[in-house]
């Protein structure tokens, strides 16, 4: 029987659940797709219920910026492509700042952006202007609205990561300062009625957005403590003490229903928006820069000190949230290291490139970020859950990333099999040798060693986020299922079933002999038939 919560979970006015257990093998899930109908979202959250008295909010323009040095670019200081729709920066006086140099554009000629004009008509040509620097293009930056909302345990002494990232936006919009709104909801006992209040002003601003065709995006960074046995929150203050009270339900709680369907309503218009951009002369743009490619993207990162998103019940509520079309994606991390200095830097790039540069695939997205830079998957491992569209259905997926870092973790993976019947090691008991591209675990406890495994291609579970640029990231549909835990323990009955058969062939070859071959040691029924669990680890529909 569980625990009696302590009297301050009363007072806050939520739903209360039991503690959640941190073994991992609990989660599971039945389906590694999880569909549901366009528009069939639970009544609290229907676009019935819009924010109807907002104040008046004027927006500044969304800013022009280069598209190749990202730079912003003055009135008169920039040049369109005619063909691609390319934003070029130019010198406003020589030796000043600007891609192309100053006065080397005929002011009668149609520009063409450096890519579009190095090749005409299938051939290439040397530019009829003179640059500074150009490159390629991979993302069109826009001052485009964002909310960013801080849940916060109110006992904290620092608010590192509420300064880290607040600081960043402030700088990044400084030119269009009016496109930015943050907020800060302390969280302590009973206050979640109170808190939510703060919430006024932001959810005015995002309806704002909406009327003048440019829904906000909207980020909630939930930063708390959680107890390191049970995995239950402290959202009531204090200095000691957990709440049994699930991620879902605080962060519904702190939020309020206005504050939602504010964030439904940009959602929904973005994700409606039937606008079309066309060139000068008519042509389709590189980029798509439109509402539905741009904003009305709802995203919630978890931060605790420990890996509260592997357990059952966080893990299940969160999975609603995103079922329910309450969010886009959450954002949560594993391993040994979550602290917000940790797990911060990682955070504010990806609150920068959600808000200025756009996210219309948050898992194309999070797998870019982290090829460029997975300096935080050293210690930990990045989890999502995210929702797409897919011919009219919502598809829900959950995947994990981590980094093949010897002798520690396989394939991002903590192992904890061993094939010997009776021996069950813990995650500390498997260490990991390597050998020309391939790994296997040895068990400490018994000494059993796995068959070699190849790490340059994917396998059955594990497959590579980026094999040119990162090849030690993989992903794997989370939560981890038994056949995942047991992958080398398959790979080596794979190898010893391939050499008994290779024996026997040579028997039948040779002459009849009156020995007999020696008796395969069976393994434990505990890992009979993990082959066959589902087919977990196909591509998902959505990629």
């Amino acid at each position: 029987m569980p625990p009696k919560a302590p009297t301050a979970a009363i007072h806050l006015g939520v739903a209360r659940s039991a503690p959640g257990r941190l073994a991992i093998g609990a989660l599971t899930l039945q389906d590694s797709l999880i569909e549901h109908p366009v528009g069939k979202h639970k009544a609290a959250y229907t676009d019935k219920h819009l924010v109807t008295k907002i104040a008046k909010i004027e927006f500044d323009p969304l800013g022009t910026f280069c598209h190749f040095c990202l730079d912003g670019c003055d009135a008169g200081g920039y040049q369109l492509c005619v063909k691609c729709g390319t934003v070029v920066c130019h010198q406003l006086r020589p030796d000043g700042a600007g891609c192309i140099c100053h006065d080397s554009v005929s002011k009668d000629w149609e520009f063409l952006c450096p890519l579009c004009a190095r090749k005409v008509d299938g051939k290439e040509s040397s530019l009829p202007y003179r640059v500074t620097i150009y490159g390629t293009r991979t993302k069109v930056k826009k001052a485009w609205p964002a909310c960013i909302i801080h849940v916060t345990l109110d006992s904290m002494q620092d608010h590192y990561l509420k300064h880290l990232i607040n600081i960043d936006l402030v700088a990044q919009y400084k030119q269009s300062s009016a496109n930015l709104t943050t907020a800060t909801l302390a969280m302590k006992a009973g206050a979640h009625t109170s808190q939510s209040r703060w919430l006024e002003t932001p959810s005015n601003f995002i309806t704002a957005s909406v009327l003048q065709n440019v829904p906000s995006n909207t980020i909630v960074v939930m930063d708390t403590h959680s107890d390191e046995y049970t995995g239950m929150l402290r959202h009531t203050s204090g200095s000691a003490g957990g709440i049994n009270t699930t991620l879902a339900e605080i962060i519904e709680a702190y939020l309020g229903k206005p504050f939602l369907r504010a964030m439904k309503m940009a959602a929904s218009h973005a994700r409606d928006d039937k606008s079309v951009e066309t060139t000068i002369k008519g042509g389709t743009p590189w980029c798509d820069t439109t509402p539905k490619a741009r904003g009305g993207r709802r995203g919630l990162i978890i931060v605790t000190c420990r890996p509260a998103m592997q357990v059952d019940c966080h893990f299940q509520s969160l999975l609603t949230l995103v079922k329910d079309d309450i969010f886009d994606f959450i954002i949560g991390f594993g391993g040994a290291s979550t602290l917000p200095v940790n797990v911060g830097p990682m955070i504010q790039s990806f609150v920068r490139k959600a808000t200025l540069f756009g996210i219309p695939d948050v898992w194309d997205s999070l797998c870019e970020l982290l090829a460029s830079d997975g300096s935080i998957l050293e210690r930990n491992t990045v989890m999502i859950i995210y929702g797409s569209y897919i011919e009219g259905k919502r598809i829900v997926d959950s995947r994990e990333i981590g980094k093949h870092c010897p002798p520690y973790r396989a394939f991002g993976h903590e192992f904890s099999a061993c094939a010997t019947e009776g021996c069950c090691p813990a995650v500390s008991d498997n260490r990991l040798s390597t050998n020309n591209g391939k790994v296997r675990i040895i068990c400490a406890k018994c000494q059993w060693t796995s068959a070699w495994v190849a790490v340059d291609k994917d396998n059955k579970y594990f497959f590579h986020v980026n094999p040119t640029i990162a090849p030690m990231l993989f992903w794997h549909h989370f939560p981890p299922s038994s056949g995942l835990n047991n992958f080398f323990v398959d790979a080596t009955q794979a190898v010893d079933q391939k050499d008994c058969k290779a024996q026997q062939g040579q028997e039948c070859n040779a002459e009849p002999s009156t020995h007999h071959p020696m008796k395969r040691r069976r393994l434990s029924s505990s890992f009979e038939g993990i082959g066959s669990d589902g087919g977990e680890g196909l591509p998902m529909a959505c990629d």
